[in-house]
């Protein structure tokens, strides 16, 4: 019994550590990675499987295998798995350290939430494993905490872990925890130096889920290194540093560009150093690193060139009522979060508005240079065709290193537009019948919390039109096999969600489209 059994950690899928970035990662940086269609992938501390599950479902072609000491949590994935009937995934209990040596040869390694939290025997076996079972071409992402941000983040873990004291039953450390999480808060003025880093820590933890706070700070080991002792680690099992999961996370994104010259001159012609010295600047707290082989081959830097065979995704939108595509006049373009591309330049700005009109879904980049041409009014002219695919390449790169775009080496099967018979991808109706959290096309992690919304979902397998779908949801509100909370305050009555659900269907179903879980 471990204490992943007594305390079951919410799994769920984690984008970043999609095999399919782990590719576009290789393919930018020069290497020759396996393709997703006919690969073989490892996780360490998979848990139940919620996140190679799903990656599994859309990749029949490949072969999956996951390791986990916690025997429930791996027992639920392999009932998930049988469920749907998956024959290309194994599961095993067993530990890390116990992983046989003629296991084979793995194309992807991932070990998410591991190496920061199992003795330095455990951590050291993550590493030998992937040293002794990555192809020569693959790639391992491992995920861990890091210094000097680490230090915030062990101030408040040491504050918690006292205030728990000896209190042994995990429920009751949880609430100490909470408790002293809730005082803090409310006390802490954040008007001195100590005092506001205290309270940004403070605020950052309370977010957390009960499961996260009792497994992540709470746990028994919790050990973050700085960045250069894990490359050193990484070396004494063959392996060197490749990049960061996510491209927007390596070492001079955010930074000004004083901070990044100032930098390079401490680093030289070392960007393992430029990539500590940024650490140092950043207060980083986590990484989500890849490593490959020591020797494979690789270019020394990244490659523009490689996003012309991948696709591109982006929540685009222009900053103007009406952008101006085809002069030079400059446009911004937001993208996520505080991100935003700023261009004169007529084929970005016609890229980015595709980008923006056909997001969720990913284009493929010859596609999207053949159409921002066309809008921009360059197509006629072939003469500068290999100009503009050359300089959108480094554009997008640029934005993808920015976090305003991101690459990827498939397009995901999913529908932006509700059919007459909506269907529901297999996987997330299939995830329903064991829980509420299910894992869009996109990958991104979907809570289905009200139980209208599920009993749709389940009816979703193509076969059912409108008003197919509006009797069977009223039969099933009537009988009651589908309650809407009746009695509680503020909930509606069954007569009154009957009398909504016709315009309800609609607007569910589109949020189902925008949510990536709907397919052909």
């Amino acid at each position: 019994m471990t204490t992943y059994d007594e305390v079951l950690y919410p799994s769920h899928s984690f984008a970043q550590a999609h095999p399919d970035r782990l590719v576009t990662q290789a393919l930018i940086f020069g290497m020759r990675p396996a393709p997703l269609q006919r690969c073989r992938v490892l996780e360490l501390g998979c848990g139940d499987g919620g996140h190679i599950i799903p990656v599994a479902y859309n990749f029949p072609g490949s072969h999956f295998v996951g390791v986990d000491l916690a025997a429930r949590p791996v027992e639920r994935g392999r009932r998930i798995i049988a469920d749907m009937g998956l024959e290309n995934i194994r599961l095993h209990h067993m530990s890390i350290a116990d992983f046989p040596r003629d296991a084979g040869v793995f194309d992807y390694i991932i070990a998410h939430g591991v190496y920061s939290w199992v003795p330095p025997e455990v951590r050291d076996r993550v590493l030998s494993i992937c040293g002794e079972h990555l192809a020569p071409d693959g790639v391992a992402y491992v995920s861990y905490n890091v210094l000097p941000g680490g230090h915030l983040r062990r101030m408040t873990r040491e504050m918690m872990l006292w205030h728990a004291g000896d209190a042994a039953d995990p429920a009751e450390r949880i609430a100490r925890a909470q408790g002293l999480l809730e005082t803090l808060a409310g006390t802490v003025d954040g008007s001195d130096p100590f005092a506001a880093l205290l309270k940004d820590e403070v605020e950052r933890v309370r977010r957390f889920l009960p499961a996260h706070l009792f497994h992540d700070d709470l746990a028994e080991i919790n050990s973050p290194v700085y960045f250069h002792e894990f490359v050193e680690h990484a070396a004494r099992h063959g392996l060197q540093y490749l990049a960061e999961a996510d491209y927007s996370d390596m070492a001079t994104h955010s930074l000004s560009g004083q901070a990044v010259e100032a930098l390079r001159r401490l680093a030289g012609d070392d960007p393992l150093r430029l990539e500590q010295y940024a650490d140092f600047i950043k207060c980083r707290r986590f990484r989500q690193t890849l490593l490959c082989r020591r020797g494979a081959e690789r270019a020394s830097g990244r490659r523009p060139e490689a996003v012309c065979g991948l696709y591109v995704s982006s929540p685009l939108s222009p900053k103007s009522a009406e952008p101006d595509v085809r002069s030079k006049a400059v446009e911004e373009f937001w993208g996520v979060g505080a991100g935003a591309l700023s261009t004169d330049s007529p084929l970005v700005k016609a890229a980015a508005l595709i980008l923006g009109e056909t997001w969720p879904q990913a284009v493929g980049f010859a596609e999207l240079l053949a159409a921002a041409r066309a809008r921009a009014g360059t197509d006629g002219d072939e003469s500068t065709l290999e100009e503009d695919a050359q300089r959108l390449s480094v554009i997008l790169l640029d934005a993808c290193e920015a976090g305003v775009v991101k690459l990827h080496t498939h397009r995901p099967n999913f529908v932006t537009r509700v059919s007459e018979r909506p269907r529901a991808s297999g996987l997330a109706r299939a995830q329903l019948r064991h829980g509420t959290l299910v894992t869009a096309q996109s990958h991104a992690n979907v809570d289905i919390k009200d139980a209208l919304g599920r009993g749709l979902l389940l009816l979703l397998d193509g076969t059912r039109d409108r008003a197919a779908l509006l009797a069977e949801l009223s039969a099933r509100i009537r009988s009651g096999e589908i309650s809407v909370g009746d009695g509680a305050a503020g909930a509606p009555t069954s007569e009154q969600l009957l009398e909504a659900l016709p315009a309800g269907l609609e607007r569910s179903l589109e949020g189902l489209a925008n949510s990536t879980l709907l397919v052909a």
